[in-house]
């Protein structure tokens, strides 16, 4: 199993969040800096979206792929929503710096809420399944393979169908343990569904503050919320033992799950009331309060420094905590 970094962990210095606005972070942090985090810590993985390079000619992507090799860090690429055009440009790029694995989307959904998205979920499914058959020869032809998220939008059994449907050995799941939480799967049941197919994984943990409508789900360092971290690297373990495991504390927006709500159901078919109680269970054991504060430095409105050092020692507490928990070897 290998351990590694997205970058979106720090998608504020990264420049990921707040571009283009008076709180963009002044220095951006680049592919050349995430990497020496992932070094300095030992992991050897990275992930990281192609749009944070610079451009993708081949002598950039030579260059990129001679500093991951010279680092011990094994690539993972980042595409977007699937877009054939964007995909035919990304996959040989993503070979060009020596990855594997593309990660790639299938909507721009939040919050599992997808109703204000389309009203016709299975449609959706079928065309972005027609997409990925589009440019499947072109991932095989660059030993590539395709790993779709379970990006806060679909189940596990839309992440099975779609790979079914491709059925090609260039087709996975990028599999997210907190995002199964946000369309009503527990992770651990998630993963055991999906364990075959699973080609990247990423890793955060989050807490839990509930709402009228449902919960909401806060980003923070892993060892330190309420996901059984020793758990999923247990099932991990067994079922994809192979793949790489990004540590990826992504949002400083609070995932806000409107289970309890009529209309948030409206974007899924119907269930067993049964099939979202593990769940349920899982947030409704949370301590927190409904007044506490569950915002994050970026939420409050704090300056760069501040969301900086939030970003920082995330990271920092989640590289001990694996270390403790003997994921990554003691210093």
């Amino acid at each position: 199993m290998l351990i590694g970094l997205s970058a979106l962990s720090f998608s504020y210095r990264c420049g990921l969040i707040g571009r283009g606005t008076p709180r963009a972070v002044s220095h951006p942090l680049d592919i050349e800096g995430v990497m020496a985090l992932a070094s300095r810590a030992g992991l050897q993985s990275v992930e990281f979206p192609l749009s944070l390079l610079p451009d993708l000619s081949p002598g950039r992507l030579s260059a990129l792929r001679e500093r991951l090799t010279l680092c011990g860090l094994t690539p993972v690429a980042d595409s977007d929503i699937v877009d054939v055009d964007t995909l035919r440009a990304h996959i040989p790029a993503a070979a060009m710096i020596g990855a594997h694995v593309l990660r790639v989307l299938i909507s721009p959904v939040l919050e599992g809420y997808r109703r204000p998205f389309t009203t016709d979920w299975p449609a959706h499914l079928a065309d972005v399944t027609d997409r990925l058959r589009a440019v499947i020869d072109l991932a095989a032809e660059h030993n590539i393979i395709l790993a779709v998220e379970n990006h806060q939008d679909a189940t596990s059994a839309d992440l099975a169908a779609i790979c079914a449907a491709v059925d090609s050995p260039h087709i996975g799941v990028c599999f997210d343990a907190v995002n199964c939480l946000v369309v009503g799967e527990t992770p651990y049941a998630a993963l055991e569904r999906l364990g075959p197919l699973i080609r990247n994984v990423h890793l955060a943990d989050y807490e839990t503050y509930p709402t009228t409508q449902g919960w909401r789900l806060v980003r923070c360092a892993l060892g330190e919320g309420d996901l059984d971290i020793r758990r999923l690297f247990h099932l991990i373990e067994h079922y994809a033992p192979d793949v790489a495991c990004q540590i990826e504390l992504v949002s400083h927006s609070a995932r806000h799950v409107r289970i309890l709500d009529d209309d948030w159901w409206q974007g899924y078919p119907p269930c067993d009331v049964r099939e979202v109680l593990p769940v349920l269970r899982l947030f409704a054991q949370t301590m927190r309060l409904r007044d506490d504060d569950w915002r994050t430095p970026w939420e409050r409105g704090a300056g760069e420094e501040q969301i900086s050092l939030y970003e920082d020692q995330q990271y920092a507490t989640s590289i001990a905590y694996l270390r403790t928990i003997g994921i990554l070897p003691r210093l």
